[in-house]
């Protein structure tokens, strides 16, 4: 029986109600260090490209270089419901005008220990969850673009329990000027998970605007805004600011109710990039739910 119950409640941790009412939440966490600084904004930013597959492959043909690769660990919720996330992402623009996006993700959650009978342990079980995504941006024109996702995502909360599904991103965007992005759509529109859960789909509208004086300092402000289908609505805002290229200070602010597959939270963030090589930095904060998140991450772009 106590078995049962400790299953039960591991289950109930890293399948979804940790996050709300929805499947495979993990399929919403953003695993850029990058973009995690703006604590769910930045859909519309094409300053990064590596895990373009987790998200909006629309901003593919707008990214400045021709490769990016990234890898990144994150201490995710270590107050409610700990998972370990390592993830590793690449972006390819095969021409101007195609990006291709691959990306690859595991959790693991806090071990416990598994009871075959009262009292009577039999091993230590350690849950881990898995996620896979492929990417494609194309640009319609110079200033129009389409992009589409699909991830398969795998949860094994206990032994006797594995959750999967598949889902896709729909998205287009708009750069009427170099400075200014726009960009909506459909993400994590997939299956239902065991007949009855659906997945945290949402329609998604962002835009970004970016300012730089004299090759010295620049600055970025983005706005995100999610419709979930299970009825919640969040909105985000983020900052960049950049010295050279060289230094980066980051900062967001989102707002969603609690019971949101991503809840509020405040996020800062900082990065250090020199000859393509780069280290970024984030945390979120003042959550109940996510506070001392942490995401490191090393990237390399040409």
């Amino acid at each position: 029986m106590k078995r049962h119950w400790v299953l039960i409640l591991s289950g109930w941790l890293l399948a979804g109600n940790a996050f709300g009412q929805d499947a495979l939440p993990f399929t919403r966490i953003d695993r850029n260090p990058v973009t995690s600084a703006f604590a769910g904004a930045g859909a519309a930013y094409s300053g990064t490209a590596a895990y373009g597959a987790f998200g909006n492959a629309a901003m593919l043909p707008f990214f400045g270089r021709t490769l990016e690769a990234a890898v990144s660990y994150q201490r995710w919720s270590p107050g409610l419901a700990l998972s370990n996330n390592v993830s590793a992402g690449v972006a390819y623009k095969l021409t101007p005008q195609i990006g291709l996006a691959l990306g690859y993700s595991l959790g693991s959650g806090a071990s416990y220990d598994v009871y075959e009978g009262p009292g009577e342990p039999s091993g230590v079980f350690y849950p881990k969850n898995h996620v896979i995504a492929f990417g494609v941006g194309v640009g319609i024109t110079e200033q129009l673009s389409l992009g589409a996702n699909i991830r398969y995502a795998r949860d094994v909360p206990s032994p006797a329990q594995v959750i999967g599904g598949v889902s896709a991103d729909l998205f287009a965007a708009f750069q009427p000027m170099e400075s200014l992005r726009f960009t909506a759509g459909l993400s994590t529109l997939g299956t239902r998970v065991a007949e009855t859960w659906k997945q945290p789909a949402s329609l998604k509208a962002a835009v970004d605007w970016g300012l730089s004086l004299e090759e010295v300092h620049a600055l970025n402000l983005m706005a995100d805004a999610d419709y979930y289908f299970s009825g919640h609505f969040s909105a985000a805002a983020g900052f960049q600011y950049a010295f050279r290229q060289l230094l980066f200070v980051r900062a967001g602010l989102r707002l969603a109710p609690e019971d949101c597959v991503i809840p509020a939270h405040l996020a800062l963030g900082l990065g250090f990039h020199y000859h393509g090589i780069g280290l970024d930095l984030s945390f979120l904060t003042a959550s109940q739910t996510l506070a001392n998140t942490l995401n490191i991450g090393l990237q390399y772009s040409f």
